[in-house]
């Protein structure tokens, strides 16, 4: 049952942030503390990736464990029921696509939950520097 009225829940999901979420500033602070250069929401590649590193060809999307449906994190909504479960439906289906067809354009694809980044944001900026070839704090 939603406790908000209708505008509330207008207002509540007008804040949602879709660039700039506090787990793409943990990573990209870590990353920038680590001088390592990036892109950051490319609008020319197919997703938008929310970091890109060009010359190594990788892309990194963070992924929010609500949105994009985190399987060990994220609580369907009781109201509304059919929506949610086709909009967690196109989402999944249009990560799918995005992260092949970047695969087929010869790009490597990072995907990391907001959970993961949340945990432990030094081990996933690990994983990255490990990607393009940089060293681990």
């Amino acid at each position: 049952m939603d406790y908000l009225t209708p505008e509330q829940r207008r207002k509540n999901m007008k804040q949602i942030r879709s660039k700039n979420t506090v787990p793409e500033l943990l990573v990209m602070n870590e990353l920038k503390h680590r001088k390592i250069y990036f892109s950051k929401h490319v609008d020319k590649i197919i997703g938008k990736p929310d970091i890109v590193f060009r010359r190594k060809k990788i892309v990194v999307f963070i992924d929010s464990d609500f949105w994009h449906c985190n399987p060990q994190k994220v609580i369907m909504p009781t109201t509304n029921i059919e929506y949610w479960e086709k909009k967690f439906k196109r989402n999944r289906e249009r990560d799918i696509y995005v992260t092949e067809t970047l695969q087929k354009q010869g790009w490597h694809v990072l995907r990391f939950w907001e959970s993961s980044i949340k945990k432990d944001t030094k081990q996933v900026v690990n994983a990255i520097c490990n990607a393009i070839g940089k060293y681990n704090e």
